[in-house]
């Protein structure tokens, strides 16, 4: 049972915690990005708020396994070889590690396989492959089992699927046992000190997060640090740890508070000048310009796509992705709209979803996205995969303008929270206007629905679709609204 005290600490009853307390990899990853995060979660998960960190590790578990089974495959048609999956470790002092293959060698020495869905072997702070090896290594050395070699599995990202999945070429090996040999020291000192400070009482007042950007804060960042105000400096566009550093080191955390002469960038100064003045900042002379270069119809286009770690189909390659859906607005200059749209409901690559886009747009008009960017890449890969249909793809590229951009400098307001993401701008700008009712709400869970769809039964298929076509429907109507909004404003 945890208690706060009237110090804003935690007070546990030690023992019976302490019996059923284990550190994993998953947890000492955690423990390096923030380890106040980490007490939160083994002391009291039932408040520990599930965020997008905890989001991203779930599905680069979900990923790892997907990928075990083709290392599975690789080493069973590989003959006698004496492989090991998923043995697992424990320690007296609380270490536990499913590690994921494990092959005891000719000559006797054991080599330890360290699965990852990725491309190649990542080194940066976020995902260190390297270090989760030597978490692994250590915890089977410290429960008895001694490693001699180190391995990391990845995807080889030129693989190209044809026919049935071929693991040989699909699979890369690189042996990394030196590169964890040489912050196995480091890494054992890390290891005891993350279960030292699980075994500790904790001040729940602020986490490191606070030294870093954004993207960087640990789910429970709102949870240790209730000071911080909503926006704050952590909102502003870009801004870097260091000028973080020098901010709080003039103890300010809100907008409000920053001094005029603090050196930010152009775009940043102008997110504060809003929030500062309550208002947005508007060029109201540059947006009429962006608006008077359209082109009748306008035609708000948005993809949906699929990406997965092993391909689903034949010519697709890891983590590659393809679009499976598409919504389109038509607005024409007498303000008549239309809807259009397309959604595949096989697993199957995007040729009929390009027929159907050659029916739905017309030979002139401007093509209008969000973070166009994304939609203009998946054109020139179906422009190469598809050569017969590469002149209409292109040109659709060369009329395609990004509505994101008048967001990031034009019309700046800072309740947009740090993002030009379309998420974030439709309910400031368009407030009757949002995606909270919708069963599918974002990019990510499109993608894990319509992996659903294609393999669920007809009922639940069916609603699914219905589900995938309102979502991206509401994606080009919004941009339809925006268009809308932004005409009244320099009208």
């Amino acid at each position: 049972m945890i208690e706060r005290d009237i110090q804003g600490q935690f007070s546990y009853e030690r023992k019976s915690f302490l019996s059923n307390m284990q550190l994993t990899k998953t947890d000492f990853i955690q423990y390096l990005h923030c380890p106040k995060s980490l007490w939160l979660l083994k002391h009291d998960p039932g408040n520990y708020p599930q965020g997008e960190f905890s989001t991203f590790m779930q599905k680069l578990v979900r990923e790892g396994y997907e990928v075990e089974r083709y290392v599975q495959q690789f080493f069973d048609s590989a003959g006698d070889r004496n492989v090991s999956f998923q043995a697992e470790f424990r320690t007296d002092d609380g270490l536990y590690a499913r590690v994921d293959a494990l092959e005891n060698m000719g000559d006797g020495t054991t080599a330890l396989y360290e699965i990852k869905s990725s491309t190649s072997v990542k080194t940066d702070a976020k995902h260190n492959h390297i270090k989760d090896a030597c978490f692994q290594k250590i915890c089977a050395e410290r429960a008895g089992q001694r490693i001699d070699r180190v391995f990391l599995v990845h995807l080889n990202g030129e693989y190209v699927r044809n026919g049935d999945i071929d693991p040989g070429a699909m699979l890369a090996f690189a042996d990394i046992t030196e590169a964890v040999e040489k912050i196995e020291s480091e890494t054992n000192a890390e290891v005891d000190a993350a279960l030292a400070f699980l075994a500790s009482d904790q001040d729940m007042s602020g986490c490191s997060c606070v030294e870093k950007t954004r993207a960087n804060h640990c789910d429970a960042f709102g949870i240790f640090n209730p000071e911080v105000p909503t926006p704050s400096i952590y909102s502003l566009p870009r801004l870097r740890a260091n000028k973080i550093g020098d901010l709080r080191s003039m103890n300010v955390l809100g907008l409000d508070d920053v001094p005029d002469d603090f050196p930010l960038s152009k775009n940043q100064r102008i997110v504060v000048g809003s929030f500062q003045e309550g208002e947005p900042k508007v060029s109201a002379q540059t947006i009429r310009q962006f608006l008077s270069e359209l082109i009748f119809p306008l035609y708000f286009f948005d993809y949906e796509t699929f990406s997965s770690a092993v391909p689903l189909l034949d010519g697709t390659s890891p983590h590659k992705h393809f679009p499976v859906q598409y919504s389109l607005h038509i607005l024409d200059a007498d303000g008549s709209l239309q809807h259009k749209e397309y959604l595949e409901r096989q697993a199957r690559l995007p040729d009929r979803l390009i027929e159907r886009m050659q029916e739905d747009f017309g030979p002139t008009g401007s093509v209008v996205s969000w973070h166009a960017s994304f939609e203009k890449a998946r054109n020139r890969e179906m422009a190469e995969r598809y050569p017969g249909n590469a002149e209409f793809l292109n040109s659709l590229n060369d009329r395609m303008v990004d509505l994101e951009d008048v967001f990031k400098t034009d019309y700046v307001d800072a309740q947009f929270d740090g993002s030009t993401s379309i998420k974030k701008v439709l309910p400031v700008v368009c407030p009757h206007l949002d995606y909270k009712e919708l069963e599918v709400q974002d990019g990510a869970s499109a993608m894990e629905a319509w992996q659903r769809m294609i393999n669920a039964a007809p009922d639940e298929a069916e609603k699914i679709a219905a589900d995938l076509l309102k979502y991206c429907e509401r994606d080009t109507f919004a941009m339809v609204e925006i268009y809308r909004f932004l005409i009244d404003l320099v009208r």
